[in-house]
Order: structure tokens, then sequence, then C-alpha cells
């Protein structure tokens, strides 16, 4: 089958775009993990995105929505512990499939369902930056139904995203490159991010955190397979602007809508699309709502959700979780209770210790871009595969790899010997075992030593650099 891609222009479309629950929309897949212990509860998964650009990419898999601007997922969520803490990362794009986007615009819309331009619904809310083609009572309406459903009930959130883009620090994407939370297949329920973000900021952006399978590397592939130079570039220019405007004016934070109104003669293009075209009947029921100008070739299509990812409830996802107890044998009235002998702890232990050196059945998993440009990141992606249990012969052939780019860099490390180790074991193993709890535990304590080695013999991406 051809692999080439059908490609719609960009298209500009300043629009305040939220998913209230990122779980919820994808069906909870993960409760996911936070420095190396399993969440067991998430309160909050909201995504907010303040986009400028969007584009559809169609190839013979289906078709990709992209949205490029500034984001921010943020989650609330519960170690298994009990304690609570709350995370986020900064976005500048989103990627959805064809099911994932249709899903979300078939989902329940709670009102303005003659609206086109404006989604206020279950799974989404969306409304336009520049509302000046709207009367004055439409707007009046807008402004107390979005204060209503999502400007009040996200108060908090919202206000520390419009703080975290006032930081200077914030999206530098000439920088840190893009972070794109994504649906596409190669990248299910990751955020991808840039090889060339610098040293601290990548080591800290790649820490595992709750909802999602993984943050990983090989954003710049990614879009280098999809966009053309001069396409980044205008991709690049919207998502400064963006930062420029939103960082820089003065809202009200007792009334939130006042963020849009403050940036729309800023964003305003002078002509700006409304979904409500010539001919539209306002009362007609229109298969799925109008998220994007770029779907609006697929308005009578639907695709159904992928049967490969299993979908469930975030009940079922967390009952899972919990650890269940062992139960406690009660022995009968008429028996007496003898005291355990040294023997059977020892037994005890022993088959403790088999079970945690039990190596699994695993099935065979493509692998995803394995960088290799500097020794960090290689110690990344191996971290990376080995918290997303590959097999073992899989697990091989990624030390090799790392052990083979971090020699080209550098001339001497201490932990090259292990890698090789490593590399002629598990290479050799049987096909489609996995690491057992035990290997996989040492093996990432190994690994963070070594990055912490590498970061210290080496400093930031650019001094490193240097040295080779």
């Amino acid at each position: 089958m051809s692999n080439q891609f059908i490609k719609s222009r960009l298209i500009n479309n300043n629009i305040f775009f939220v998913i209230p629950s990122w779980g919820n929309l994808l069906g909870y897949p993960t409760l996911g993990k936070y420095a190396n212990h399993n969440v067991s509860k998430i309160s909050q998964d909201l995504v907010i995105f303040l986009s400028g650009t969007e584009c559809a990419i169609s190839n013979e898999i289906g078709t990709f929505y992209y949205l490029f601007g500034l984001g921010y997922y943020y989650v609330k969520f519960e170690l298994q512990s009990g304690r609570y803490i709350t995370d986020n990362r900064q976005l500048t794009g989103l990627v959805l499939s064809d099911f994932a986007y249709d899903h979300l615009a078939t989902s329940i819309n709670l009102t303005l369902e003659n609206d086109r331009d404006v989604i206020i619904g279950e799974k989404l809310f969306k409304v336009p930056i520049d509302m000046s083609f709207k009367s004055e009572n439409k707007i009046t309406f807008i402004q107390g139904t979005l204060m209503r459903n999502l400007f009040i009930p996200y108060k908090d959130i919202l206000l520390e995203f419009m703080e975290v883009l006032r930081d200077p620090k914030s999206f530098q994407i000439d920088k840190n490159g893009h972070m794109i939370l994504s649906t596409s297949w190669d990248s299910y329920n990751k955020i991808m991010i840039s090889g060339e973000m610098e040293y601290e900021d990548k080591t800290k952006y790649l820490e595992a955190t709750a909802g999602l399978s993984g943050i990983t590397l090989g954003t710049d592939k990614h879009l280098n397979k999809h966009f053309t130079t001069a396409e980044l570039q205008t991709i690049r220019d919207s998502i400064l602007k963006l930062k420029n405007v939103y960082s820089s004016i003065e809202y009200d934070p007792m009334f939130l809508f006042s963020i849009i109104e403050k940036s729309a003669p800023f964003l305003s293009t002078g002509n700006p699309f409304s979904f409500n075209l010539e001919g539209d009947q306002m009362d007609k029921k229109m298969p799925k709502e109008s998220i994007l100008i770029s779907a609006e070739s697929r308005m009578n299509s639907f695709k159904e959700w992928s049967l490969q990812l299993k979908r469930q409830t975030k009940e079922e996802l967390e009952r899972a979780s919990i650890v269940k107890k062992t139960k406690i044998y009660q022995p009968q009235k008429s028996m007496t209770l003898e005291k355990p002998s040294v023997m059977k702890l020892l037994k005890k232990e022993e088959n403790f210790e088999l079970r945690t050196m039990k190596r699994p059945f695993i099935e065979t998993k493509l692998l995803p871009y394995i960088p290799h440009e500097n020794p960090l990141d290689s110690l990344v992606a191996l971290k990376e595969i080995i918290e997303e249990n590959y097999d073992i012969q899989t697990i091989g052939r990624i030390f090799e790899i790392a052990r083979n780019s971090i020699k080209k860099k550098v001339l001497h490390v201490n932990y090259l010997w292990e890698l090789s180790k490593y590399a002629n074991v598990y290479k050799r193993a049987e096909p489609n075992i996995g690491l057992s709890s035990k290997e996989k535990t040492e093996l990432l304590r190994d690994i963070d030593n070594w990055i912490k080695i590498t970061i210290q013999k080496f400093g930031n991406l650019k001094e490193s650099q240097k040295l080779y």
C-alpha cells in the first residue's frame, strides 16, 4: 500500500479548547506511575489548549488531526500510600486519531446545539477566540454558560496555566522544541518531546506521570515526516505569537472569560471562519459536532473506536489497581495454633524470592524510535523500554544500541562494560520472555545511576557537545 500522505493546508484557527478528562476520552487506558510508585486514583486529568494552527493528515491507516499552540496537561492523583499529588506538562501540540476525534465529536453537547462554532459538552469545551461575528445576546449566553461549566469548576487550574504562560522560561520552542500529546498509533497516550530539549529540562520532563502510558523522545522525526520545513516554520511562528499575546494580556482572574475578550483583538484574522455557513439550517441536527475546520470533509463519516484499544470505566481501572490483601487462615476452635517454624518462614521467603525472579511471557511489540545522538537520550530510551515491559531479546538490542551510541561519543565511562554484558546476555535469551520483577527493579536502579553519572560528567547538552 502507498505510504504517501495527503495533506490539507495549515489552517489558522484560534480557539480555546479544553478536554475536561483525558482518561475519559481514551477509555481510561492506565493510571500510570509517578516517581517509581504506582498511581491508585486519578481525580483530575485536564487538557487545556490555546490553539493557533490546525491540520488534517490522511494515509492508509486513517486521518490524524493536529492542533498546535500552547497547551497544558494537568493531573491530580493519589498514590497507593494515600498521598495526593498534582503534576503538569507543557504542550505545544495535540494529535487526535480519527476514532478519538469522532468519539469527541459525537459526545453529548450540553447546550448551544444550534451554534456549530461553540461546543460546551460532556467531553469537550471549544469556543473561537474571535466572536466579533456573533450577536451580543449570543456572546452573553456563551459567557454565562462557560463560566458555569468551565471557568468556575476549573478556575484554579486555568489560573495556574496562565501563570505558567507568563513565565519567560515556559514554552521556549526555539530552545526545547515541540511537546506533543498524542493518540497516534506509534505514540498512543504518550507525550512526544524533542531530543534537542535542554538536558535538565529533558530529564525532568521525561519523568513518568499519572494517566499517561509514557513520555518519549522522537517528536522531531515525527514532525519532519509529516510537515515540510516551511510548514514547521509557520507553526513555530504561530506558537511564538500566541506566547507573546497570552503572556502579556491583562485579564480579570475573577472573570476568566476576559482571557478570550482581551486576546481576541490581537488574534483576530479580520475574516473569522464560522461553521454557520450559508445554507446550513440552524435546526438541522448534524451527525457530529464541528470541532475543527480541517474535519469538515468528514462530517458525514464516522470511525469506530479501535477494537485493539479496550475501553473501561474509571471505577474499573482503579479497582484493578487495588492491592489484594492476603486472606488470613482462621483455624477451627478445636485446633490449636502452632508457632511457625524457622524452616516454614524460610520456605515462604524462598517462594517469594522465586516469584520475583520468574520471567513472564511477553508478546513482541513494535519498537518506537530509539535516539542515538547523545548518551543521555540513549539511556533514557533504554529506561523507557524496560519500564514498558518489552521482551528480553529486544531489551538486549537496545542495550547494544545504547552501548554503540555512547562509545562513539565518549572515550570512557565506567558503565560501558555493564551495557555490553547485558547486551550479550539478553540477546541470547529465549524469545517472548520478559524481565522478572527483580531484574526490572535492579536494572532501572542501575540506569538511574548511569544517567546521574552522565549528567555529572558532561553537564548540559551544549557543554557535552563541546566535549564530543
